[in-house]
Formats: C-alpha cells, structure tokens, sequence
C-alpha cells in the first residue's frame, strides 16, 4: 500500500475551495494527465464519479465515492478501477482569510506487475493535485491593485 500526503496554503475561503475541489466535471481543464471526467451522481453529501488518468504510460479510469462534509471534507472511497484499495480525504481548514488544505490518499494495485510499473507514477500524479488546486485558486481570485471605475 502506498500513500500519498500533501497540504498547502490557499488565499480561497473554505466555502469556495470546497467548490473547486467538487467542481470534477472542470478537471480535464486543469489537470493535464485528467483525460476525462464525469460525475455520475450528485447530491448534497454524496458524489459519485470517474475521472480518467493518462500519464506517461500510465492510463486508465477509476470511479469513486466521494462523501460530502460541505466546506470542511471530502472523503473518497473506491467503487472500480485498477485498484483493490483507493481511499482518501481533502480536509480544508480556514486559516486567516484563506484555507489550508491537505490531501491524504492510500492506494493499491490489485496487481504485481501495474503496482511495479505504475506506483510511483501514481503517487507523482496524486501529488500533482494539491499543487494543480493552488494554482487553479489563484485564477479564481479578484485581481489585487486594481481600482474600478
């Protein structure tokens, strides 16, 4: 088993870092090994979707459980993919007037020979998110300096 733990600051407030990391159908524009995403159900607590992995040689889909704690959690569990075991959780923090997030995740290959060859790319891809989030923030916040008319 592996896992994968990364936490940054963000200047977004919980309520709309909470929305950037549910916003899954936007992925595939901000992720570039997210070659698709699709929601398949959603509700208040509850999301369920795919998104698809192409990295390198590494590719395939997978489809999780995501349960909702709005503003402060997401826990994800795995329903299908290469995986016999995927869990984790994006916990957001409010922190001055911004947010620390943190992203843990475990996984496992259900087989020897993926773990081998795709494990570390994995985990590297895994790790690219919360970086990928800090940056997609930084798009969603008012230009500073800037007076209006």
């Amino acid at each position: 088993m592996r896992e994968v733990k990364r936490s940054a600051l963000v200047a977004l407030p919980p309520r709309r870092l909470f929305a950037l990391i549910n916003d899954i159908e936007s992925y595939p524009q901000f992720l570039p090994w997210c070659s698709h995403a699709r929601v398949l159900s959603r509700t208040e607590r509850e999301i369920v979707a795919t998104i698809g992995v192409h990295r390198g040689p590494l590719h395939g889909e997978f489809t999780t459980r995501n349960e909702l704690d709005p503003d402060h959690r997401v826990t994800m569990r795995l329903i299908k993919g290469p995986f016999t075991m995927l869990e984790g959780e994006w916990r957001i923090t409010p922190a001055g007037e911004g947010s620390m997030v943190e992203l843990a995740l475990r996984f496992q290959f259900k087989h020897t020979l993926s773990a081998m060859l795709f494990e570390q790319k994995f985990a590297e891809t895994i790790g690219s998110l919360v970086d990928a989030f800090v940056v997609r923030s930084r798009a969603m916040q008012p230009a500073a300096g800037l007076a209006s008319p």
